[in-house]
């Protein structure tokens, strides 16, 4: 074999292995994306509302806990996550605060909280892939 083309088969091989890595990648997004969701319900489940500052959000509607909707993205830059359609949410995260900037609303944050949850089970997902 000349040098020319084992060049031409390590390119092949090394293609072959990004596809496969990709394929696998992408495949797995779902339960990814998923696994957020399940740390969501864990983190949004049992708090007292009104919940103290500083603490997940306690439950007054349900809207915040039941309109998350999960999302992914193939291809080269996979991506994956979960969006609420509370329109609060932000507010909730962040908290408010007055014009004078005074707090009107300490913090509730969750989003950390969330993903901290749902971290062990992505990893072993995309540990699959190798």
């Amino acid at each position: 074999m000349t040098p020319g083309e084992a060049a031409v088969q390590i390119e092949q091989t090394v293609s072959a292995e990004v596809r496969k890595v990709k394929t696998g990648v992408n495949m797995r997004l779902p339960r990814a994306a998923n696994a957020l969701r399940n740390g969501e319900l864990t983190v949004l489940s049992g708090n007292p509302s009104p919940s103290p500052p500083g603490s997940p959000p306690g439950r007054v509607s349900g809207i915040l806990r039941n309109t998350w909707k999960t999302h992914w993205a193939e291809g080269d830059t996979a991506k994956f996550g979960i969006t609420s359609g509370a329109p609060y949410a932000g507010y909730l995260e962040k908290g408010t605060h007055n014009k004078d900037g005074t707090v009107r609303m300490e913090a509730r944050p969750f989003v950390d909280k969330i993903q901290q949850t749902a971290l062990p089970e992505i990893r072993s997902i995309f540990e699959e892939v190798g």
